[in-house]
């Protein structure tokens, strides 16, 4: 009987095999047979999946964001106080280890791409919409608990805080001399510091 392959789960495999690559030896790092190696499937196998370096890096890009949301979903889940929620989710998003380092330089390979691509562009949409409404959500809880100042504008603040997040992760790959991970760390407290009531 011939044996059922789970085209789905196998995908992840890849694309987790890739984030690894990523993490390991950076973007350059990838190629369909260092993904191999690191998966443990033949070149063969990816070749029919994947057809280039620019699918794979894209398959890293959507398992990363699966990723960081579940961890931002772990994050919601715990009994932090609507300050530290909004702490969590932005350091999720930040290049303060290797692991979030990988994620950050995948979403930066594809920025300048999806300024011209419709179908990045809206992978990003997705990406950034989910990210300010989780934000948005735990300002709002901290106006309700009085922790968050209640004339603030919840869906500005997450705005703010999203942009804030996102560029200190770009200048974190680019600067780290500068904005080194315990320099990203102050940011985020600074900025947070702004909404206590």
């Amino acid at each position: 009987m011939p044996r059922i392959v789970d085209h789905h789960q196998r995908r992840r495999e890849v694309s987790a095999a890739t984030l690894r690559v990523v993490v390991r030896d950076g973007l350059n790092g990838v190629t369909i047979r260092a993904v191999a190696r690191e998966s443990g499937w033949s070149t063969g196998v990816l070749n029919h999946y994947f057809e280039n370096k620019r699918a794979l890096l894209l398959a890293a890009l959507r398992e990363a964001a699966t990723q960081a949301d579940h961890n931002l979903q772990k994050t919601l889940r715990s009994n932090r106080s609507s300050l530290e929620t909004i702490r969590a989710t932005l350091e999720e998003m930040l290049p303060l280890d290797q692991r979030r380092r990988a994620m950050c330089e995948v979403f930066a390979y594809f920025y300048g791409e999806a300024a011209s691509d419709a179908h990045m562009a809206e992978e990003m949409h997705t990406y950034y919409t989910n990210w300010r409404r989780v934000v948005r959500d735990a300002v709002l809880e901290g106006q309700a608990d009085g922790t968050i100042r209640k004339e603030l504008d919840a869906t500005l603040v997450s705005e703010m805080l999203v942009a804030m997040a996102d560029g200190l992760g770009l200048q974190g790959i680019f600067d780290p001399a500068i904005q080194s991970p315990r320099r990203q760390r102050q940011h985020v407290v600074e900025w947070l510091s702004y909404l206590t009531a």
